[in-house]
């Protein structure tokens, strides 16, 4: 049945560090994805919030890393 096909075809040792490749790369990809929509230079709505990066104050950081913690606090969008 199917369990055999799959045990023959997908689950081979040689193919298990490439399936963790792409797994990790994947979620990497999705991680830096969804960080890249939520700043402050995406405009979801543009009749409620035409500017949103008119919202982000001169204290707030809105970057991944702040290597010199120049920044009280980190920006999060609180509307789109």
């Amino acid at each position: 049945g199917v369990k055999t096909y799959m045990w023959k075809h997908w689950y081979r040792s040689e193919l298990i560090p490439l399936y963790g490749i792409c797994v990790g790369a994947v979620g990497i990809c999705s991680y830096f994805a969804g960080r890249a929509l939520k700043g402050p230079d995406v405009v979801w709505d543009k009749k409620a919030n035409p500017y949103p990066w008119l919202h982000v104050q001169q204290n707030e950081n809105t970057k991944l890393l702040d290597p010199n913690n120049r920044f009280e606090k980190t920006w999060s969008r609180d509307r789109f």
